[in-house]
C-alpha cells in the first residue's frame, strides 16, 4: 500500500467518479476514502492527494471543498471529476482557486463525461450512457502515470488473470464472491482470488460493490466480443 498517496472521492448518483478513482488508485496503489472520513482524518502525512467528485451545478461537491481546507503548501494535489456536460468548461475553477489560495500545488486535472439521469436527461433515460467507459478509465490511469510517475505501481498480469485484477487492498470480505453471478471469485488465505476468469461477463458488480476498491477489470473490445462468443450457448446461470 502506498502510504504517501491518497484519493478522496465519492460518487453520489451513479458511481461515475468512483470508477475513475478506482482506476487511478490501482496505478498509485493507494487508498480511496470518502468525504466524511477525509474531514475526520489527519491528511498531513500524505504527499499527494487526489480530489474528485461529480460536478454539481458547475462545481465539485461542497464537502470536497471543505477537504481542501485541511491541506497545506507541502502537498501536491490532482483534481478530477465526471460531468454531464460534453465540455469541462470552468467547472474546476472553484476548487483550483481554493487550492491556490492555500498555496497547494496542483499537479494536474482530469475529467470525463459521466452518465447523467437528471433534469431533461430523464426523458431519454439518461445522457452519456455507459460513461465513463473503458477508454475513459484507461485515460485516467495514463493521467496519473504521466503527472505522478514516481508513485505509479505497475500492475502485474498473470496467465490466470488477464483482465480481472484483485489488488493489495483486498481484505477478504467475500463481497465479490456473494455478488458475482458467475462465480468468478473465491477466498483463499483471507484474500479474494480469481478462479475462473473465462466465466466473467464484465458486469462490474464486483468493482462497484467492493468497499476497498480492490478489484479492477480491463475491457478491450476484443475481449468483450470473446465474452459473447464464449457464452452464446449458455442458458441461465446454472
Amino acid at each position: 500500500m502506498n502510504e504517501k498517496a491518497l484519493i478522496v472521492c465519492e460518487s453520489i448518483y451513479n458511481n461515475n467518479t468512483i470508477k475513475l478513482a478506482s482506476a487511478m488508485a490501482s496505478r498509485l496503489e493507494c487508498k480511496i476514502i470518502g468525504f466524511d472520513e477525509a474531514l475526520e482524518t489527519d491528511l498531513t502525512s500524505y504527499k499527494v492527494i487526489g480530489l474528485g467528485s461529480g460536478i454539481y451545478f458547475k462545481e465539485h461537491h461542497p464537502k470536497l471543498m471543505k477537504v481542501v481546507e485541511k491541506l497545506n503548501d507541502q502537498q501536491r494535489v490532482f483534481v478530477f471529476s465526471t460531468r454531464g456536460n460534453p465540455k469541462l468548461g470552468n467547472y474546476h475553477e472553484a476548487i483550483k482557486n481554493k487550492l491556490n489560495e492555500q498555496g497547494v500545488k496542483i499537479c494536474g486535472e482530469f475529467s470525463t463525461k459521466g452518465y447523467d439521469r437528471t433534469g431533461p436527461f430523464v426523458i431519454f433515460n439518461g445522457g452519456n450512457k455507459g460513461r465513463p467507459h473503458e477508454a475513459d478509465l484507461m485515460k485516467a490511469k495514463k493521467f496519473v502515470a504521466r503527472v505522478l510517475p514516481q508513485y505509479v505501481y505497475e500492475e502485474k498480469e498473470t496467465p490466470k488473470s488477464r483482465n480481472v485484477f484483485v489488488h493489495r487492498e483486498c481484505v477478504g470480505c467475500a463481497k465479490c464472491v456473494s455478488v458475482c453471478p458467475m462465480g468468478v471469485f473465491e477466498i483463499k488465505n483471507n484474500r479474494a482470488t480469481v478462479k475462473n476468469e473465462l466465466d466473467c461477463t464484465h458486469c462490474d458488480l464486483c468493482v462497484t460493490n467492493c468497499q476497498k476498491h480492490a478489484i479492477s477489470i480491463k475491457h478491450s473490445n476484443k475481449e468483450l466480443i470473446q465474452i459473447a462468443i464464449r457464452h452464446k450457448n449458455k442458458v441461465g446461470l446454472s
